[in-house]
């Protein structure tokens, strides 16, 4: 009794550390709700107070987080076609197998009946009968058991064979009718999307031009970037009261060995005069094809994933100690607040959100809050970023 106190004790104060930090956890996961619900409300009093949204933005967010949807659907359908497809390849084996087994077993079933028909009951007794050596009878009647209980073995198998071959039958009937249910599913889903993105193409031309027309691009330019400090500034604020991201490697150890998110050539880089020369770029923007995968260049935790005016769908992700990376423009976000992701974890997919007129990534790394050089700490994925 004493040495199970003596333990009791000694293991107490690593009970309670895994105590606290369960729930420190749990405070930590509170939290990441809580501020995913303030940063909401605080998106939406961006939109009020930086510059009344158009009409014609309202569309265009509508149609671009409809188009996110819809992609984050049907990658869901795809996968689970997959999975489905595999489970029809792979009971469609089963059921050969289990047919070409059928028709051995059967194939020995018929020898063994021909073989008792020809030996018949009455020969059976003739031969014991003609024996008059006890240790003969004793043989043949051995022989005769063995033969029939190969032949009660083989019938059993048999029957067990047609079990399995009506269970298999059954369930790839069963997966068949979900893969077609899938299969309708997904052609309506990017039936949907098609649909969708030739509407989002026609509210981007009225975007363009309407912002042609007023004369507004600067303006439209100055508010976007406003809007996108505040949230940051917000972040900043908010993420203070957060643990950092526990990493092998932290971020700030990593200058020059990251790779960019998304393959592609820089067409804007950090520091270029833009609008005239009245701006600069605070990030990069990578030109990269549609739907190409954009990649968590490090470790962290998504702190933001939403559409975001002038940015489209932006995705934020803190990297503890003040590091954060921005991704924006995206035409898909496949992680929500909240979300631990790796480095080289796809994270998105590469669109032409927020009112861009040709498809690339636009990508930021703050320190503090403060913009920094990106190719100061990524390179490409061929050779370093010049």
């Amino acid at each position: 009794m004493q040495n199970l106190i003596i333990l009791f004790l000694a293991l107490l104060p690593v009970i309670s550390a895994q105590a606290e930090q369960s729930v420190s956890q749990v405070e930590i996961e509170a939290r990441l709700k809580a501020l995913e619900k303030e940063i909401s409300n605080y998106k939406e009093t961006l939109d009020s107070t930086q510059g009344q949204k158009s009409e014609i933005e309202a569309t265009l967010e509508r149609n671009e987080q409809g188009i996110n949807k819809l992609i984050n659907e049907i990658d869901t359908i795809e996968k689970e076609l997959d999975t489905t497809n595999d489970k029809v390849s792979s009971l469609t084996e089963k059921q050969k197998e289990l047919l070409t087994v059928k028709s051995e077993q059967q194939y020995y079933i018929e020898q063994q009946v021909r073989a008792a028909y020809e030996i018949g009951s009455q020969e059976y007794l003739k031969v014991l009968l003609n024996q008059e050596d006890p240790n003969e009878i004793a043989r043949m009647l051995t022989y005769y058991d063995y033969f029939n209980q190969a032949r009660s073995r083989q019938i059993e198998s048999y029957n067990l064979t047609l079990l399995d071959l009506d269970r298999v039958t059954q369930e790839l009937a069963e997966e068949t009718v979900v893969l077609e249910s899938q299969r309708r599913a997904l052609g309506a889903q990017q039936k949907s999307l098609t649909s969708v993105q030739k509407e989002k193409q026609m509210t981007l031309k009225a975007l363009i031009s309407q912002i042609s027309t007023t004369g507004s691009a600067l303006l439209k330019l100055e508010q976007d970037r406003g809007r996108l400090e505040q949230l940051l500034d917000k972040l900043e604020e908010s993420l203070a009261n957060l643990d950092a991201p526990r990493s092998a490697q932290p971020f700030a150890g990593m200058q020059g060995k990251l790779l960019l998110p998304v393959e592609g050539r820089i067409s804007h880089r950090f520091g270029n005069q833009r609008n005239q020369g009245k701006l600069r770029w605070h990030g990069i923007f990578i030109n990269a094809a549609e739907g190409e995968s954009v990649y968590a260049v490090h470790y962290g935790r998504v702190v933001f994933s939403d559409w975001l005016r002038g940015f489209g769908l932006l995705m934020i992700i803190s990297h503890g100690e003040g590091y954060m990376s921005l991704y924006g423009h995206n035409q898909a976000l496949f992680r929500e607040t909240g979300d631990w992701v790796s480095a080289g974890e796809v994270i998105a997919a590469v669109g032409d959100s927020g009112g861009q007129d040709k498809t690339g990534l636009y990508f930021e790394i703050r320190i503090d809050g403060k913009p920094n050089n990106p190719q100061n700490w990524c390179v490409t994925r061929e050779q370093r970023a010049a």
